[in-house]
C-alpha cells in the first residue's frame, strides 16, 4: 500500500489512480482550458440533452457541459473517488451552472443508469487507466445507457508526441520504452492507448466515428498555472525515470527536469517548449 507521501507525490486519489487529485485536476484543466473546451464543444452535445460525464474527476468539464445542454437539459456525473464526487456536489450547490447536475460514486465498468436513458456520454483522461478488457466493458456500458442515435465521446492524451524542449528529442519515448520493459502497464497505456482508440470504438459497434487531434503547446512566457502543471508533470516523470535503466545522459536529464526549483531549470529557458497531442473520438450509437 502506498504511503501518504507517495500518494501526495503521485497525486493519487482515494481510488488509487495517479495524477487524479483535485489540485492536480484543477491545475491540469486550467493550464489547457482553451483546447479542452474546444474539444468538448466539438463533440456535438445539443440543448436539452441528458449527458453523462463518466469519470468526471472533480468536475472540470461540468460548467461547460451544463452550458451546452442549457436549462432544459441535465448532466449526470460519475466518479470512483468519493472525494471528487463531494467536490462536484459542492460546486453544483453553488447554483452557478446552467443545468442541474446529479453526481454519484460509481464505476464506469458498471454504469448505474437505465438502458438508453442518456443522449450522450463523455469520458476524459480515463481510458488510459483501463486494461483492454475494462475498456471493452466501459464502451459496452456506454453503448447500453446511451439511446440509439446518441453520442459516445472519449478524450485522452497521446503521449507519443510529448516533448519538453530543449532536451534530447527521444527522451520521453525512451522513458516509455523503459517503463514498458519494466512491466509498468499503466504508463504503457498512457503512451499508446490513445492512438488506437478509433479502432476500439469501431469494435464496440459505434457508427460514424470521427476524431479531432489537437496539438497543445506552451511557450515562454508561461502563465503561473502552466508552469505549475508542467513542473508537477516533470517531477512525476523524473521520479519514474530514476527507477529505470536508462542511458546515463538521459538519466541525468530526467534528474535535472525533476529539480524544478533550480534557477537553471528548463522552464526558465527562453526557448522552453512543452508540447503533446490530445484527441477526442466520437461515435454514434446504432
Amino acid at each position: 500500500m502506498s504511503t501518504a507521501n507517495e500518494n501526495s507525490e503521485s497525486h493519487a486519489s482515494s481510488s488509487g489512480h495517479v495524477l487524479a487529485t483535485s489540485g492536480w485536476l484543477d491545475t491540469h484543466y486550467l493550464a489547457m482550458q482553451p483546447e479542452y473546451e474546444e474539444m468538448l464543444r466539438w463533440v456535438g452535445i445539443q440543448p436539452d440533452w441528458h449527458v453523462l460525464d463518466a469519470g468526471c474527476g472533480n468536475g472540470s468539464y461540468l460548467r461547460l457541459m451544463t452550458e451546452l445542454v442549457g436549462n432544459g437539459g441535465k448532466v449526470s456525473a460519475l466518479d470512483l473517488a468519493s472525494e471528487n464526487v463531494q467536490e462536484v456536489e459542492a460546486r453544483a450547490g453553488q447554483g452557478t451552472w446552467s443545468a442541474p447536475v446529479s453526481a454519484r460514486v460509481g464505476s464506469i465498468l458498471d454504469l448505474p443508469y437505465d438502458n438508453h436513458s442518456l443522449d450522450a456520454a463523455w469520458c476524459a483522461n480515463t481510458s488510459q487507466y483501463l486494461t483492454d478488457e475494462e475498456l471493452r466493458t466501459m464502451l459496452g456500458e456506454m453503448k447500453r445507457v446511451v439511446r440509439p442515435g446518441g453520442l459516445i465521446a472519449i478524450k485522452d492524451v497521446d503521449l507519443t508526441a510529448l516533448q519538453f524542449q530543449p532536451t534530447t528529442p527521444m527522451l520521453t519515448i525512451h522513458l516509455c520504452e523503459a517503463l514498458c520493459r519494466a512491466g509498468d502497464q499503466l504508463m504503457c497505456q498512457c503512451f499508446f492507448r490513445t492512438i488506437g482508440l478509433s479502432q476500439w470504438l469501431r469494435a464496440a459497434g459505434l457508427l460514424d466515428i470521427r476524431q479531432k487531434p489537437t496539438l497543445l503547446v506552451r511557450l515562454q512566457p508561461l502563465r503561473p498555472v502552466e508552469k505549475t502543471f508542467v513542473c508537477d508533470l516533470m517531477r512525476f516523470m523524473s521520479r519514474n525515470a530514476q527507477q529505470l535503466d536508462l542511458p546515463p545522459r538521459e538519466s541525468q536529464q530526467w534528474k535535472q527536469l525533476g529539480d524544478v526549483s533550480s534557477p537553471d531549470h528548463i522552464t526558465n529557458h527562453p526557448d522552453f517548449q512543452y508540447r503533446r497531442i490530445d484527441t477526442v473520438f466520437v461515435g454514434r450509437v446504432p
